[in-house]
């Protein structure tokens, strides 16, 4: 089966006997790639080759403009607008933000011929129509609206007089200016013949050249269309075409040319719902390897991407035994880590507030691979800075202080983090000069992606040079961010392949006029294809339809049409789609997908399935470590050493926890506390109660004493705070805050305190008191030794009390046990089995027979001390606060068992799921 194209190459030379008198315009640059291909097949000999432009180009040639890069007309236009009547004028960062959508707005008009006056003057009525009635007088905003959409029209006129003085142009006012030279053109060309090849949606500046040509030269138009949709009233993918028939007079009496028959053909369609994007890639992938099995080596397979962005994954997919590729639309520069880089590192500048950085900002550039590779030639500085700002909680940095925390001379140190702000000028230096260091890097590294894009950064940064040094509004970072992102927009690396064999990826436009016997489409899903209801203008849709502009509906016949097509002459279609519905990655499966299954001239070739990854039935299994010799060997170490009163808890709540912390020594991932952290707050508390207290070991309290105290708490808070926190982030913010809630609590502490004195007589014995004894495991071959640090030892009335400050939660219920199975059964009452390790310490070292032992819930004193209790099983039931001799016998007992446990090589740590 022929292409079209080929079919057009063997038609045109069966007619004109010849091509050298013929020019071929055609709708891409790409397609006029696969007409040479086909006409050096069909002709063995040496010949005059044909003209052969794509349709911009065309259009270019007639009007006798050149092409304006789209940062210029934005500079053009935004001069303009600073000598507008508008009073209060917005800034080129404000300016840029809506220009983009006004210059596509007259591009639009003027492809459509559009008496642009008019449509002004009818939009401004409009909008005062729309707030007519509303309020009795407009407001200020609706003034201003109203102000600003009557000045499109000198905002047009005086653009367009600006680029038509120096022969530039943007694309839409090259298709006005063509309609105004054609019949030039005509007479310039008069000797050729015109061939207008695989046209479908042609705006009214098209359609007037293409009828020009046709009615006064000797020039034809092939149309790439089915005989099933021209005959289907209904079908969108004609509705162009069908419109052409109707309406151009030169068509009034003459057949279409280029009508194929071959949609009904024999073809395999296999759809595919897969979920998410990353997914559909993988799927592709595979689908690759097994076609590559089957298929004929001299076929090339198109895989068309209706979501562009979906070509990275799909490039990381693509199986090795694919080894021809061509991509046709390029890798977007935006998507490079190179491009990243400059992204971050221009945020980074603008972001700095007061002459500082926010930390993240800072993690975030020096975590950047780029960063790296540019401060790291000769020792890990970037690693050590980071260390040094999570270790000391900094959550704003001057440059001044970074220097200071690493003593580094270098020009990129110095360049990414400056003493002084940079404006653009610098910026663009700074950026010149590191993009020559990494081309050099990345050249030698063999990376061609980074090598490519470097190239095209050191064209942009020239670019931006060149503009900064004319233009004043471009000497801000931020202004210049917003034309860096508009130019990197607009490039993209160019792939290098055979432009017609192997696998050719590409977008849904450049497939026109190609066909492919193998043809896989990605994305299929409502809002992508089609694309909907997106109007980014501001000519409003019923605007737009009193003006005959094309509307979404118009875009959605565009995009039906070219998928179709596609399939006309496929003989395998490979469509996959989205499954899980996303805003931002398409909705559900596109209607195109329903009406292929539904069509009943398709039934028995359509094929739909829903992609499943296998899963194991069971999704989670517990976690389990069997004791091996060296495990053994390290819990030995640890009843060497000591096992604390948390750490035996930690292995009550979770044997696997236990194991991960206390044997591996995992900890934490380090972070800068931005506020400070339950830990931190606590071990300020405790600093500064001990603080408070030590001069006053060995005396007894009174108010007196604990009122001179309170004189104290807020400098002892301060320099605790410092010293646990950071001294850089006490003066503003949320740690402000808590740093007056802690000198809160502690006073209420010591108020409490004052409460208790008054009634007791209280010694204060020790403070932070560290013990360690052994404990008696005769079934153990190696000494077992149980340590704790003691947060206050006092004697109430001649009572022995050992005290643990809280600031967490606390109840009396989980003090209270009636059996000690309780103690490592229940992971609730890790706080009574806290208490009585301590008093086990205290006692044994000090040969006490018994003692109390209780909470201070720093968070909640109105409820006292909590005690530990042991409640009788009989009742009445009682409780019993003292720690004697015989309990702590007892909970020895438990304490083995659980220690017996940990040590027992049979018993693996298990993981407790909550």
């Amino acid at each position: 089966m022929d292409s079209f194209l080929q079919y057009v190459t063997k038609n045109t030379y069966n007619k004109y006997g010849s091509f050298e008198n013929l020019i071929f315009v055609v709708p891409s640059v790409r397609s006029g790639t696969y007409l040479k291909k086909y006409i050096a097949q069909l002709i063995n000999t040496p010949i005059f080759s044909p003209t052969i432009i794509s349709i911009e180009n065309f259009i270019q040639e007639v009007s006798q403009l050149r092409k304006t890069p789209n940062t210029e007309l934005v500079f053009r236009l935004y001069n303009i607008y600073l000598k507008s009547d508008i009073k209060e004028k917005d800034d080129f960062f404000s300016f840029n933000r809506w220009c983009q959508t006004l210059l596509a707005d007259f591009d639009e008009l003027d492809r459509y011929l559009i008496d642009t006056h008019s449509l002004f003057d009818y939009l401004t009525a409009l909008t005062k129509i729309k707030e007519w009635g509303k309020t009795n007088n407009l407001t200020t905003l609706i003034t201003d609206y109203v102000k600003f959409t009557k000045s499109f029209k000198y905002l047009y006129d005086t653009l367009t007089d600006d680029l038509l003085k120096t022969k530039d142009s943007y694309q839409g006012l090259r298709y006005k200016e063509a309609v105004k030279n054609i019949k030039l053109y005509i007479n310039q060309t008069e000797t050729k013949s015109h061939i207008f090849v695989g046209f479908n949606a042609l705006n009214s500046a098209e359609e007037f050249v293409i009828q020009k040509i046709l009615k006064e030269s000797n020039s034809e138009i092939y149309w790439d269309i089915d005989e099933y949709f021209l005959k289907d009233s209904l079908h969108d993918a004609r509705y162009f075409i069908h419109k052409h028939k109707k309406n151009w007079s030169y068509l009034t009496d003459k057949p279409l040319n280029g009508i194929s028959n071959h949609y009904l053909s024999k073809k395999r369609f296999e759809i595919t719902g897969i979920p998410k994007n990353i997914s559909q890639a993988k799927f592709i992938g595979s689908l690759l390897s097994k076609i590559h099995l089957k298929k004929d080596s001299n076929q090339p397979i198109a895989l068309v991407l209706a979501d562009e962005t979906l070509l990275p994954a799909v490039l990381n997919s693509i199986p090795l035994e694919v080894t021809e590729i061509n991509i046709t639309m390029g890798y977007p520069l935006s998507d490079t880590t190179v491009s990243n880089f400059f992204s971050i590192l221009i945020d980074f500048h603008i972001s700095a507030s007061n002459d500082s950085w926010y930390f993240k900002d800072i993690l975030r550039l020096l975590s950047n691979p780029i960063s790296i590779t540019l401060l790291d030639s000769n020792e890990a500085l970037t690693s050590m800075l980071i260390e040094k700002i999570l270790k000391n909680n900094y959550s704003y940095l001057s440059a001044e202080e970074l220097h200071g925390l690493i003593k580094h001379d270098s020009s990129f140190f110095n360049g990414l983090f400056p003493l002084k702000k940079l404006n653009s000028k610098e910026f663009i230096n700074l950026s010149v000069a590191i993009v020559s260091y990494l081309k050099s890097y990345y050249t030698q590294a063999n990376q061609l992606i980074e090598s490519e894009s470097l190239q095209l950064f050191h064209k942009l940064f020239n670019q931006l040079s060149q503009y900064t040094t004319k233009l004043d509004y471009l000497k801000d970072l931020k202004p210049l961010k917003a034309v860096l992102v508009e130019l990197i927009s607009l490039e993209k690396l160019n792939f290098q392949g055979s432009a017609t064999d192997g696998l050719q990826i590409m977008g849904m436009l450049e497939s026109r006029t190609l066909g492919f016997e193998t043809v896989i489409i990605s994305s299929i899903n409502e809002g992508i294809l089609p694309a909907g209801k997106s109007n980014n203008s501001f000519i409003p849709y019923d605007v737009k339809k009193e003006y005959h502009m094309p509307t979404f509906k118009d875009k959605d016949a565009v995009y039906t049409y070219h998928f179709y097509r596609l399939l006309q002459r496929a003989k395998n279609i490979y469509l996959t789609y989205n499954t899980e519905h996303d805003v931002l990655e398409g909705g559900e499966k596109s209607r195109f997908i329903t009406q292929l299954m539904t069509d009943s001239n398709l039934t028995g070739s359509v094929i739909h399935q829903i992609a499943v990854q296998d899963t194991p039935s069971n999704l989670y299994s517990e976690k389990q470590i069997d004791k091996t010799p060296m495990l053994l060997k390290q819990i030995k170490q640890i009843c060497s050493s000591g096992f604390s009163p948390t750490s035996l808890t930690n292995y009550i709540k979770n044997p696997y926890g236990f194991y991960k912390q206390h044997i591996l020594k995992i900890k934490d991932l380090q972070q800068v506390e931005e506020t400070i952290a339950h830990n931190t707050f606590g071990t300020i508390i405790h600093d500064t109660l001990e603080d408070l207290y030590t001069p006053y070991i060995g005396k007894t309290l009174n108010k007196t004493l604990i009122t001179s105290l309170k004189k104290r708490v807020e400098v002892i808070v301060r320099h605790n705070f410092s010293k646990s926190y950071s001294d850089k982030n006490i003066e503003k913010g949320q740690n402000l805050i808590v740093l007056k809630v802690i000198n809160k609590y502690i006073q209420s502490a010591l108020d409490f305190e004052i409460q208790e004195v008054e009634k007791k007589q209280i010694k204060v014995l020790a403070l932070e008191q560290e013990l360690k004894i052994e404990l008696d495991i005769p079934d153990l071959d190696f000494p077992v030794f149980l340590k704790g640090k003691l947060d206050r030892i006092d004697e109430v009335d001649g009572q022995l009390r050992i005290i643990d400050y809280k600031t967490g939660q606390v109840t009396s219920s989980e003090l209270e046990i009636s059996t000690f199975e309780e103690l490592t059964l229940d992971d609730k009452k890790t706080k009574a089995f806290q208490l009585l390790c301590y008093a086990l310490l205290y006692c044994n070292k000090n040969s006490i027979q018994f003692v109390n032992a209780g909470i201070l819930p720093i968070k909640n004193l109105n409820k006292g001390i909590l005690y530990f209790a042991k409640k009788s099983t009989a009742k009445p039931i009682s409780k019993n606060n003292s720690i004697t001799e015989q309990l702590l016998q007892d909970f020895q007992s438990q304490l083995k068992h659980l220690i017996l446990e940990i040590t027992n090589p049979n018993i693996p740590f298990k993981e407790t799921l909550v």
